[in-house]
């Protein structure tokens, strides 16, 4: 299983000189595994993302905020004939295309794109299998039914971005089970210690309550992720001296690991 990072920030892509360590563009990540694609997110780093020819992909969205979407909306293999599936939980009424999309039409959008897509949307209501990669799918302390998701294969990797993880909680320890032994953890870093004092409850992480995790669920490999867009390279390199070594990196945009 290789890991390719496409976006790590968090609420919206932002470009400042400073920041250039980090990356600028929101969640996606990419997962190579038994020959197909699958996409972890769809925030605007989806945008630097081409399926190679004759290659079968799965976007798994955890929640329809619009920094884990956006890269839907200038995703071009998404409105020609693809061998592309959207999983995600439905959350109302409508056609899921319609709650993936809705957002993408006027007058918000000069076209609407639900019309358009030629993917097919699949939604998630328990475990399923993309090729030989069992997908497990749970709730995160997030707002709006957010899903996490923990996927077995070759190797195991679970994804815990827009995740409030709260030590001493019966939460905590149901996620220390979803995370057991797993080969990575791609983990929400969204603030520093001292930043996250006033941001209770909004729904994100820290880098120490990834340790905690960590430790409590033998995982090999931790990815920190989905930071602040406001934080500069200065925060990269206050996090870089506590976190960044062989078992706990920095995610950032291009950044590829081989589990």
């Amino acid at each position: 299983m290789t890991i390719t990072i496409y976006g790590s920030r968090g609420s919206i892509p932002y470009y400042h000189k400073d920041n250039i360590r980090l990356g600028m563009n929101t969640s996606c990540t990419r997962l190579d595994v038994d020959g197909r694609i699958i996409m972890l997110d769809a925030g605007t780093g989806l945008v630097g993302f081409s399926p190679p020819p004759d290659t079968s992909v799965d976007i798994l969205l955890g929640h329809l905020h619009l920094d884990h979407i956006s890269g839907l909306s200038a995703f071009p293999e998404l409105y020609q004939p693809c061998d592309i599936r959207i999983h995600t939980k439905s959350r109302a009424s409508t056609p899921l295309a319609e709650q993936v999309l809705g957002v993408f039409k006027p007058p918000y959008w000069p076209v609407p794109l639900s019309q358009m897509c030629k993917a097919e949307f699949m939604e998630i209501n328990g475990e399923f299998m993309i090729g030989g990669t069992r997908v497990i799918p749970f709730a995160a302390n997030h707002a709006d039914d957010t899903t996490a998701f923990r996927l077995e294969g070759e190797k195991t990797l679970v994804y815990l971005l827009d995740y409030e993880v709260i030590e001493n909680t019966d939460d905590f320890d149901r996620l220390v089970d979803y995370c057991r032994n797993a080969d990575a953890v791609i983990f929400d870093a969204a603030y520093l210690p001292e930043d996250y004092l006033a941001k209770r409850g909004w729904g994100h992480s820290t880098y120490e309550t990834g340790f905690a995790l960590a430790e409590r669920c033998g995982c090999k490999r931790m990815i920190f992720s989905h930071f602040d867009y406001r934080y500069t390279d200065d925060v990269y390199n206050i996090l870089a001296k506590k976190v960044d070594n062989e078992k706990f990196l920095l995610a950032y945009d291009g950044m590829s690991v081989t589990l």
